[in-house]
C-alpha cells in the first residue's frame, strides 16, 4: 500500500484589500519529502495526525510526502501560488504510481484570486491523477465552504470537533484512520453532505457551550455508540464573497440510509439553531470604560475580532488604541498591530530611542491609524512559540518585531501577525497580560481557549475591520441573500448527497 500526505492551507477572507503573495506564503516554505515528518512529527496539527495514523497501522503503508504548504489567514491567494503548488503535487504523484489513499489537509475556505473553490479545484487535479480506485481522504477546519465539487470528488472528509480548535492532530488521524479503512475494505464508509442555507458570525458560538455544544455532543455520541463511522458539522467562514454559499452536515456510514438520515437531521438542528448564533457588541469606549472602573476584574479582554489576522484581516487598525489615546485615558494597556514600516523604523532607531511614528493603515487604507510621539522600549526577531492549549509548541514567525510605548500604552508592531489567539504573542516579547488593565486582542473564538483562565472580563467589541462580527455590514456583492441572515424561512428542503463509493475499488 503506498499512501500520501500533502497540505495547502489558508483561511481567505474576500474583503481584505491585499492578496497573499507568494512571499507571504513563503514565510513557513515549502516542506517535501522527508522534510516533512521532520519539521512536523509529534506536533499539533493534522499532517502530524496523518502520520502517526499511517506510521501505526499495522499495514505498514508506504508514505509518500507531497508538498505541504500552510500561511496564515489573509486575502485571497494568489493564483500563482496555488499553481506551483499543483505543479510540485502532480510531480510527486506521478513520480511514484500507484497511488492508494492520499491525505489531504487542507482549510475548507481557501479562495485563490481566479478560484472561489481552490480546495473542491485541489481535489478535482488529485482524482484525474489517482483515477477512481483511489481512495482519497481530507482534514478541514470546521469553517468551510463545503461544495458538492469536493463532496463528489473526495471519499473522506474530516473537520474539527471543536471551536476553539484544539483537535487539529485529532481530525488528521480520524481522516487517516477511515481512509486506511476504505483502502483494505475493512469497511465501506459511504459519505451523505447536506448544504445548510445560512452563514452566521464566526464570534457567536463556540463547542464549549450552548446550541452548538449541543449539536457536537450529539454528533460525538452518535460515533460514540457506533451508528455513524464519522461527522462533521461545517460553519461556513462569514468571510468568503463567492457566487453560492453554505453551511454542511456530512454523516459517514456503512449503510447509506443511515448516512443520508443523519446528515439531514444534523443539517435540521443547525438550522434549528441559527437565531442563537447572534452577536453580543460592545462599543469601544464601553469597554475602556470597564478598564478604567476601579472595581472591574482585569485583565479586561477587548475582543477586536473585525481586525483578526486568524480570519483573514489585514490586522492594522489602532481603532482601540486611537480611543485610548483620545480620551486620555491612563489604564494600563497593550494591543498589536501589523505595521512593518513601523517595525523596520524601530529596530534602525534602536532601544532607547524616542520618535514621531504613525502607526497602522499600511495594509487595508480604510483602517484607522495614529501618530505618536513613542519610545522604542525593545527589539525582537519575532520568532516565539505557542503556549497553547491550541497549537501548543508550534512556532510562530512575525518577523521584525518591536514594543512601542505611549505612556500607559504599549504597542505590539510586527510585520506579519500570527499566532493571534495565543498569549505568547503578547508574553514573548515581554508584554504580561495579566499586568495589564486592557488588552485588544485581534482573534474570535480562538483566544478563549488560552485567555478564558486568566482574563477578568471578555467583551466581544463592536470594532471596525474586514473580518468584521456583525456580517450583515460586510460589502458582500456575490454572495446570495437567499442564505440567512438575510433570508428566514422555516420551509427548509435538505437535499443529500453522497461522496463517491469506494466499495467497488
Amino acid at each position: 500500500m503506498r499512501a500520501l500526505v500533502t497540505e495547502f492551507r489558508q483561511e481567505s477572507n474576500s474583503f481584505t484589500p491585499v492578496t497573499s503573495t507568494m512571499e507571504f506564503w513563503m514565510q513557513n516554505g515549502v516542506l517535501q519529502g522527508d522534510a516533512v515528518p521532520a519539521a512536523l512529527r509529534g506536533k499539533p496539527c493534522a499532517v502530524a495526525g496523518m502520520i502517526d495514523a499511517l506510521e501505526g497501522s499495522p499495514l505498514r503503508p508506504e508514505i509518500v510526502y507531497g508538498p505541504v504548504m500552510w500561511c496564515g489567514s489573509g486575502g485571497p491567494a494568489e493564483q500563482e501560488v496555488l499553481d506551483s503548488y499543483l505543479d510540485d503535487l502532480e510531480k510527486e504523484i506521478r513520480a511514484n504510481p500507484p497511488v492508494d489513499l492520499v491525505l489531504l489537509s487542507l482549510h475548507g475556505a481557501l479562495q485563490t484570486t481566479e478560484v472561489d473553490d481552490a480546495e473542491g479545484h485541489i481535489a478535482r487535479r488529485v482524482r484525474d491523477l489517482v483515477g477512481d480506485g483511489c481512495v482519497i481522504a481530507s482534514a478541514t477546519d470546521l469553517h468551510g465552504w463545503i461544495t458538492r465539487d469536493l463532496i463528489e470528488t473526495i471519499n473522506i472528509l474530516c473537520g474539527y470537533w471543536t471551536y476553539p480548535h484544539l483537535d487539529f492532530y485529532e481530525t488528521g488521524h480520524r481522516a487517516t484512520t477511515l481512509g486506511l479503512a476504505a483502502v483494505t475494505d475493512d469497511v465501506k464508509p459511504v459519505m451523505a453532505w447536506t448544504p445548510v442555507p445560512m452563514v452566521v458570525s464566526a464570534s457567536a458560538y463556540n463547542s464549549n457551550e450552548g446550541a452548538f455544544r449541543e449539536l457536537m455532543e450529539h454528533g460525538e455520541g452518535l460515533v460514540g455508540n457506533g451508528t455513524l463511522l464519522d461527522f462533521s458539522i461545517y460553519q461556513m467562514q462569514p468571510w468568503l464573497d463567492v457566487p453560492s454559499g453554505n453551511s454542511a452536515a456530512v454523516a459517514i456510514a456503512t449503510d447509506p440510509e443511515v448516512a443520508q438520515a443523519h446528515a439531514k437531521d444534523l443539517a435540521t438542528r443547525l438550522y434549528a439553531a441559527r437565531h442563537e448564533f447572534a452577536t453580543d457588541l460592545h462599543p469601544i469606549d464601553e469597554v475602556i470604560d470597564k478598564a478604567e472602573a476601579p472595581g472591574t476584574a482585569r485583565p479586561v479582554i477587548l475582543v477586536d475580532s473585525a481586525d483578526s489576522c486568524n480570519a483573514g484581516a489585514p490586522g492594522d487598525s489602532m481603532a482601540v488604541a486611537a480611543r485610548i489615546l483620545e480620551r486620555g485615558s491612563t489604564i494600563r494597556a497593550a494591543v498589536v498591530v501589523n505595521d512593518a514600516p513601523a517595525a523596520r523604523r524601530a529596530h534602525e532607531l534602536g532601544v532607547g530611542s524616542t520618535a514621531r511614528f504613525r502607526i497602522g493603515g499600511t495594509r487595508d487604507p480604510q483602517a484607522v491609524a495614529v501618530e505618536v510621539d513613542a519610545y522604542v522600549k525593545s527589539l525582537h526577531d519575532g520568532v516565539f512559540t505557542q503556549e497553547g492549549p491550541a497549537g501548543r509548541g508550534l512556532v510562530n514567525r512575525i518577523g521584525r518585531t518591536a514594543v512601542l510605548s505611549v505612556g500607559g500604552l504599549e504597542i505590539l508592531v510586527c510585520e506579519w501577525m500570527t499566532g493571534n489567539g495565543d498569549p505568547q504573542l503578547f508574553r514573548a516579547f515581554g508584554i504580561e497580560p495579566t499586568l495589564f488593565d486592557l488588552v485588544g486582542v485581534k482573534a474570535n473564538t480562538s483566544f478563549r481557549a488560552g485567555y478564558t483562565a486568566f482574563a477578568g472580563e471578555i467583551c466581544e467589541t463592536d470594532t471596525p475591520g474586514t473580518a468584521a462580527p456583525a456580517i450583515e455590514r460586510l460589502p458582500f456583492r456575490r454572495l446570495p441573500t437567499s442564505l440567512f441572515p438575510w433570508t428566514d424561512a422555516d420551509d427548509i428542503d435538505f437535499p443529500v448527497t453522497f461522496g463517491p463509493s469506494v466499495a467497488n475499488r
